[in-house]
């Protein structure tokens, strides 16, 4: 089976399956040699090593001197000689790397990584020596969509992460902010990113930028109906509140770190609808019986068990507890009353989480 193929896990979970299969083997509940092709199923993800953390910092360093000895004596090369140096380095780094990745697979891969920052500098480098124009937030586009596929070839999470990253760059491009236009094809990448962390192996950290990916599309879905009026901030809010809701509910079909990314998206979507300006003056007075009806969903959701609930719990008394209180107290109290309630809420949470169980998760 081809490593394309073959299942990402961490080692400890490895070592489980090992135990487990051998004693199914043991017990006759499988036939013997059937553990060792279920093994070959799966691939062990290596852990970061200093050898590996020497590697790739020194690759790195090698791609930042190369590049600033270009950038410093730019204006005396010409324009043939930077794009052909940009170039070489370019498919050397990658070339060394695909020589070097049976017989020394970590430095292989260090030089992989140099290959996508000189693919990176070579775009902006490249597009200010032949004045293309554009956004600053599109060359961060061409270098995801250029590096995706290595990403997907080598199954290295770092990779996809910078390439999920360089997109939500590219969608926080002003136009698409203000409203002016919606990047449509943006949801192939979206989806791309999405699959193929899937298929390399799930990381966390892919999945919840490939969230954040989502949820700025939908804010730019939103502004280009609305026209990216800020009175119409409250629309914003509620639609959040309710995507936010949705994922909760979903938790026990997706993965948790969506059920997290809900649980934020619900909370600052609430404090904000709890602001009263926030609101159109003729019905400023919404955001009380808002505030009120979200207070009595989250106290149901710690009731349940929820730790993040707790903290949101917390967030939005101590929010409420400022903008009261400074029209009310002195200064001095105000802070000294809000150090106890958040020593409060601290002394609270932890007391939850150590009942620990099935409770509080």
């Amino acid at each position: 089976m081809s490593k394309l193929n073959k299942r990402m896990v961490k080692r400890n979970e490895f070592e489980f399956l090992k135990r487990e299969l051998q004693y199914l083997e043991d017990s006759e509940a499988i036939p013997r040699g059937k553990a060792n092709e279920i093994q070959e199923m799966y691939l062990v993800q290596e852990k970061l090593s200093f050898t590996k953390t020497l590697l790739y910092v020194g690759s790195i360093l090698i791609g930042v001197g190369i590049l600033s000895f270009i950038a410093s004596n730019w204006s005396e090369i010409g324009k043939t000689i930077k794009f052909l140096f940009i170039l070489c380095m370019y498919v050397g780094s990658i070339l060394a790397g695909y020589k070097m990745e049976n017989s020394f697979p970590k430095t292989s891969r260090s030089f992989y990584y140099l290959g996508v920052m000189v693919f990176g500098a070579g775009i902006f480098l490249v597009g200010q020596m032949f004045h293309f124009g554009g956004s600053f937030q599109s060359a961060f586009l061409w270098w995801s969509i250029g590096i995706l596929p290595l990403a997907w070839m080598l199954r290295d999470k770092w990779i996809l992460l910078a390439s999920a990253l360089f997109t939500l760059i590219y969608m926080q491009d002003e136009p698409f902010l203000r409203g002016d236009r919606v990047p449509i094809w943006t949801i192939l990448l979206i989806v791309a990113i999405y699959v193929i962390n899937e298929k390399i192996g799930f990381s966390k950290a892919i999945a919840f930028v490939n969230g954040l990916q989502q949820l700025v599309f939908i804010s730019i879905v939103i502004s280009f109906f609305i026209g990216g009026n800020d009175d119409h901030l409250y629309l914003y809010g509620l639609i959040y509140l309710v995507l936010g809701i949705v994922l909760i509910l979903r938790r026990k079909k997706i993965r948790d770190v969506y059920v997290v990314l809900g649980h934020l998206v619900h909370g600052v979507a609430a404090i904000m609808l709890s602001f009263k300006d926030v609101w159109p003056s003729s019905i400023d007075w919404v955001y009380i019986p808002i505030s009120i009806v979200y207070l009595i969903f989250v106290l149901y959701l710690v009731n349940r068990g929820s730790l993040i609930s707790i903290i949101i719990l917390c967030g939005m008394i101590f929010r409420f507890y400022i903008d009261i209180s400074f029209d009310f107290l002195p200064k001095s109290l105000v802070f000294i009353i809000g150090g106890i309630l958040l020593l409060s809420f601290g002394l609270y949470f932890e007391k939850q989480r150590k009942r620990g169980g099935k409770v509080h998760e």
